[in-house]
């Protein structure tokens, strides 16, 4: 009981942070991004080491588990976020998260490869389920940009039943391939 006073009575803040405590703000976020970056490392380890005691293909694990655990958090998001009033919030979430995830994600992870074996270029292993999760981008990307334009800028109800379909097709097609390849 005593600790439990005593913790209340140190963590609670009575006054908003002073300015000379930001260094402290600033390690905290990197220290953050730091530990999710170290947990988020782990749990891929993990997924590999059950991909291989259950002798999957990584390609299998990839499109299943790995895709939807990482986009569940933007799915519940960016629904909550249309459920609250704010449609084009929630549209301009579901293409800038994915986006910043590869402009940002894979490009640092590029340079980084590419600064390991500069200065040769880094040579990609070519994968046939790299040319089609291409395709199947593509084809998602640029037919929401045909359908939202011809729309006059609203989405209609059967353009998210397509997608929904063409991710099942993709998943599908992916599944085949990864199943096959191996």
């Amino acid at each position: 009981m005593t600790s439990s006073l005593a913790f209340l009575h140190f963590t609670i803040e009575k006054h908003p942070p002073k300015t000379e405590q930001m260094h402290v703000i600033i390690v905290a976020f990197v220290m953050s991004v730091f530990w999710i970056s170290t947990i988020a490392g782990e749990l891929l380890n993990c997924l590999a080491a059950l991909g291989t005691l259950l002798e999957l293909p990584p390609a299998l694990l990839g499109l299943t588990v790995l895709a939807w655990g990482n986009s569940v958090g933007d799915l519940v998001a960016d629904v909550a976020v249309a459920k609250a009033g704010r449609p084009a919030m929630a549209m301009a979430g579901c293409f800038a998260g994915p986006m910043f995830n590869m402009l940002v994600g894979l490009g640092t992870a590029l340079v980084m490869q590419t600064a390991n074996v500069y200065p040769n270029a880094y040579e990609l292993g070519f994968h046939v389920g790299i040319v089609i999760a291409f395709v199947f981008l593509l084809l998602s990307l640029m037919g929401s940009l045909l359908v939202i334009t011809w729309s006059r800028f609203r989405v209609p109800r059967f353009w998210g039943v397509c997608l929904v379909g063409l991710y099942v097709v993709f998943t599908f097609v992916s599944l085949i391939i990864a199943t096959f390849s191996t």
